[in-house]
């Protein structure tokens, strides 16, 4: 088992922030060690967590985006084999259904989702949808309409964080992104009902964000089932 080595017969004194670097390292090098640390530290972003644990040149990187991937690909695979799912609206709504049935294409024989570890991810990598859910959108991601990354840095994958699902043509909805920017509607209504106290630039912010997420909704809505 992997140690912390003493010096002279003692452990050695660690800082709180040496401690926080030296376990991020321990933790990356477990299975599935490098989503746990991102979880752990709450670091929406692998380089943050790399900036604990390595570099990109001691390989996270690339083992949290396989780890991503293969995660992303049996819910998608799954996604895709049911049958009574409703389907996903939004801009890119199409595609994602094309996508997804693409990919239960290679993943799904007999009504059953390939288990197989090493066959899902050999699937994957051959026919990775590129289908991202998110809580507000599902991403679609095309590289060429994505406003989540500059057009300089197009990028392989999508920036969630940075995503802007109103204007962006890579926006799917399913129905628990809807729930969720129904949810954020509310919120936005709860705000503005204590406007009185909101300094006038965030009230008319949040008063055209409100406008635009009801609009966007309402264009997108799906449809109700028969």
């Amino acid at each position: 088992m992997d140690a912390i080595p003493e010096d002279k017969g003692r452990l050695p004194h660690l800082t709180p922030r040496q401690f926080r670097r030296t376990l991020a390292w321990f933790i990356a090098r477990r299975p599935g060690g490098t989503i746990a640390g991102a979880l752990q530290y709450r670091h929406q972003r692998i380089q943050m967590f790399e900036g604990y644990a390595g570099t990109s040149d001691s390989g996270f990187r690339d083992e949290v985006e396989a780890e991503e991937a293969f995660a992303r690909g049996q819910f998608l695979a799954e996604l895709g084999a049911d049958d009574d799912r409703l389907a996903l609206t939004g801009p890119a709504g199409p595609e994602a259904e094309a996508r997804l049935a693409e990919l239960a294409r290679h993943t799904v024989f007999d009504g059953q989702v390939v288990t197989d570890e090493a066959r899902l991810r050999r699937i994957l990598a051959r026919h990775d949808p590129h289908v991202y859910p998110g809580t507000f959108v599902t991403c679609v991601y095309n590289p060429d309409r994505a406003l989540c990354r500059a057009p300089a840095d197009p990028g392989h994958q999508p920036v969630l964080a940075d995503c802007q699902p109103l204007a962006c043509r890579n926006t799917a909805l399913s129905p628990a992104n809807h729930n969720a920017l129904a949810g954020h509607l509310t919120q936005i209504e709860d705000a503005l009902d204590d406007g009185d106290r909101l300094a006038p630039y965030v009230r008319h912010r949040l008063q055209e964000q409100h406008r635009a997420t009801v609009a966007f909704l309402a264009r997108h809505d799906p449809e109700p089932a028969e």
